[in-house]
């Protein structure tokens, strides 16, 4: 099967199942919900199987090195300059933000293709470009990347560029590693099917991961994550952090601002943050060392929650166990469930199997209150 083809199969294919599932997720028909699950793995499966078969080593006909360098002087005549504008649909970006007025990319052209002769023929004229879009500075490839001649499958590039720290950077790739630090602008970021390490910017992030893993650290501003189908590791964010997240884990520590997070199918393990806002389906949560309130509305997913203040909790089969509160006198206690069972170890008094225990701490300084569902809580 050609690979046009098969990409379009495929899409028609991705669109089904993606309706169905925004039908009936929001159902209660956990049967199908599965089902979709498992259709969606087994499609992102066959896809990766297609290009890994397809676009691996082996079919590398023709490659060669190249540079585009702007220098100071450029940026003199280009005053106007304020973003940085790259799509890549194979292969990998790293971006290294500087101090110097100046661009210089090193890349590296990889013809997939089907005869060795004409992938040499057809790289020969293939070079990295920029263009000026008013205030825009765009790099492309002199050609498609995907519109190519019937002998050519895919042209890869890998590209390793140092760009002036103080330009805004907008980036998407697919199939490879994408990889940016030491920015003072703001980022836009996406990548598919590949891994991400963003680190040490200074403005707003934004970020669309999806079938991947993701490191991301060290950001002096906000960030905006829409993941799906991935791992990300996120720590030391001083701004407001916005998470949207389907089919993933997340592990998040040392956030200095309040986090929201809506999540599907998938799990998080939290430690040492502000404010925390949490709807959530089919997802587990390890939370602890949060200094603020944790609100979540959320059902299908189990609480571990350790060392926490203010909590305001709704959940619909969910369990939910509390430990290493500070001193049990600090809070006031309301909780109720239906079809579940409280127990809870205050100060030496158990209060097993009730289903609603109300208690004002001596000392209170903040609240606990958990109306749960088909769902247990145990206060240790």
């Amino acid at each position: 099967m050609s690979r046009k083809k098969f990409v379009s199969y495929l899409l028609i294919l991705l669109t089904l199942v993606m309706i169905i599932d925004v039908r009936y997720v929001s159902s209660d028909n956990n049967l199908f919900e599965g089902l979709i699950t498992e259709s969606i793995e087994e499609l992102i499966g066959m896809e990766n199987n297609f290009f890994q078969n397809n676009y691996n080593q082996e079919s590398i006909k023709a490659e060669k090195n190249g540079n585009l360098s702007l220098e100071e002087e450029f940026f003199r005549e280009n005053e106007e300059i304020k973003s940085f504008d790259l799509t890549n649909d194979f292969g990998s970006i790293e971006v290294q933000g500087s101090q110097n007025q100046e661009i210089n990319i090193d890349y590296t052209l990889k013809v997939h293709a089907e005869e060795k002769a004409a992938a040499e023929e057809f790289i020969q004229n293939l070079e990295i470009i920029y263009n000026l879009d008013g205030d825009n500075l765009e790099i492309s490839l002199n050609q498609s990347q995907t519109e190519t001649p019937d002998l050519i499958n895919v042209v890869e590039i890998d590209y390793k560029i140092t760009i002036p720290e103080n330009l805004k950077t907008e980036l998407r790739n697919k199939y490879g590693k994408l990889q940016v630090q030491d920015l003072k602008a703001e980022l836009n970021g996406a990548n598919r099917y590949g891994s991400t390490m963003i680190n040490n910017i200074e403005k707003k992030v934004e970020l669309d991961l999806a079938y991947g893993e993701s490191e991301i650290y060290n950001l002096n501003s906000t960030l905006d994550l829409d993941s799906a189908y991935a791992e990300n590791t996120i720590k030391n964010i001083k701004g407001k952090f916005n998470l949207e997240s389907a089919y993933g884990f997340n592990k998040i520590s040392n956030l200095e601002s309040d986090l929201k997070i809506n999540s599907r199918y998938g799990g998080a393990e939290i430690t040492s943050t502000a404010n925390i806002v949490l709807n959530s389906r089919y997802t587990g949560f390890t939370i602890s060392d949060v200094e603020g309130e944790i609100k979540a509305n959320s059902e299908y997913g189990d609480f571990r929650l350790n060392r926490v203040e203010d909590l305001d909790l709704k959940l619909r089969y969910s369990d939910v166990e509390i430990s290493s509160l500070k001193d049990y006198e600090l809070y006031n206690y309301d909780l109720s469930v239906e079809y579940g069972n409280i127990d809870a170890n205050l100060g030496g008094v158990s209060y097993n199997n009730q289903d609603q225990l109300k208690y004002q701490g001596q000392q209170a300084e903040y609240e606990i209150q958990i109306n749960s569902k088909y769902g247990d809580i145990n206060i240790k």
